[in-house]
């Protein structure tokens, strides 16, 4: 039964994000195997970005289980350009409140969160950027970690 209901619930969040999303460039998600994330899977992602005069947000997606043990989760995020230079960076993502209360929506035992990464970015050359993230936690594997995605966006400015 709770395998039903979690493909329904991953149908629904597929088809409400597709039809009625007119801001999203890119948005895409990595299951994370056994819901257990090695600190050396790095998860990948490609973007093929045509706009460099329009002004973009990134997000980072996250779904974790009720069980996971943090309130919080640190990534390391590395950018490389379609020119081969890097941009890396540290990000915190906020999963819960102070008191325990999952942020973001939740179905069953699972979380769904979109915390804003970087906002009001410019990309100034057209081609593929390349996102890798790696997660940043003390524990070699981090628990109860659904999937993680990357969201491109127009920003409405």
């Amino acid at each position: 039964m709770n395998k039903l209901i979690w493909i329904f619930y991953m149908a629904a969040i597929a088809l409400s994000t597709q039809s009625c999303d007119s801001n999203r460039v890119y948005e895409a998600y990595q299951k994370i195997p056994d819901y257990t994330w090695n600190m050396n899977h790095t998860l990948r992602f490609e973007i093929d970005v045509t706009d460099t005069i329009g002004v973009h947000n990134l997000h980072v997606n996250v779904r974790n289980t009720g069980a996971y043990a943090y309130s919080n989760m640190w990534l390391f995020i590395k950018r490389t350009s379609p020119d081969g230079s890097v941009l890396e960076d540290k990000f915190e993502c906020n999963l819960a409140s102070e008191k325990g209360e999952w942020h973001g929506s939740g179905f069953g035992d699972i979380f769904d969160l979109q915390i804003p990464y970087k906002q009001n970015v410019v990309f100034p050359k057209s081609g593929v950027y390349v996102f890798e993230i790696v997660q940043g936690m003390r524990d070699e594997e981090l628990k109860e970690v659904v999937n993680v995605g990357l969201r491109l966006e127009k920003s409405n400015q």
